[in-house]
């Protein structure tokens, strides 16, 4: 009999200044623990040889929400007045992460921030302040809940089981232009995009929304923290005999 250890999924850290501590949401943890995996917290003040040494030890990666913005600076753009704060070190471990599992086809999901992380990792742009530039928008912000309308043919169609679905909406900046071998495969109804997946098909998901706070209740935020921990499971090397 074979019995796979648990995935382990990779999850950046915050650091606050004010504490002088690291850590994140536990949302995040919950989630991941619920659907069998094993979160790995990895210092977003680490130096990058220390972090290469996490990725030689994780099965996936989720690299969740932050109340800062990316620096626009990385997809060519001037800072918009209403940009909010920018942290670097927390950047630089988002895109490191992100070079990494493009690098050895590690699975990944990335929320809020980390889905814009992603975009930009992948030469795409951002919006950068909903209410100021996109027309008519609707209230992204405050934990609202919106609809979103999901592409026929995407993994999260396949995951929810419908063509639109309501989501947890927490964010003013969004996905402008698509990086490369990305898709958008969810929008909301004043068009901002709320999903990207690798068009190449490797399990590389980003969500605008926030299926932590939800996957005890949400069927499609049990799902895909559930398809995140099937796949890193896929390619565990970690397997041993009993």
């Amino acid at each position: 009999m074979v019995e796979m250890t648990k995935p382990l999924i990779g999850v950046p850290t915050r650091y606050h200044e004010k504490t002088e501590t690291v850590g994140q949401i536990r949302h995040y943890l919950d989630a991941i623990l619920w659907a069998g995996g094993l979160p790995l917290m990895i210092p977003s003040v680490c130096e990058r040889a220390q972090m290469l040494e996490y990725v030689e030890r994780i099965d996936g990666v989720l690299l969740p929400g932050s109340p800062t913005d990316i620096d626009p600076a990385r997809y060519g753009a001037e800072p918009h007045p209403r940009l909010g704060r920018v942290y670097a070190e927390r950047e630089t471990i988002d895109f490191a992460l992100l070079e990494s599992a493009d690098r050895f086809d590690l699975p990944l999901m990335g929320i809020c921030f980390g889905a814009q992380s992603l975009n930009v990792h992948r030469g795409g742009s951002l919006v950068q302040d909903i209410p100021a530039l996109v027309s008519n928008p609707i209230e992204h912000n405050d934990s609202v809940r919106h609809m979103v309308r999901v592409a026929e043919d995407s993994l999260i169609r396949t995951l929810a089981g419908k063509g639109e679905v309501e989501v947890v909406s927490d964010h003013h900046q969004s996905i402008q232009n698509v990086g490369r071998n990305l898709r958008s495969v969810a929008v909301a109804a004043d068009g901002v995009i709320e999903a990207v997946e690798d068009a190449t098909g490797r399990f590389v998901v980003g969500v605008q929304w926030h299926p932590e706070r939800g996957w005890r209740d949400d069927a499609l935020s049990k799902a895909l923290f559930k398809a995140l921990i099937e796949t890193a499971q896929k390619r565990n090397p970690r397997a041993h005999s009993v």
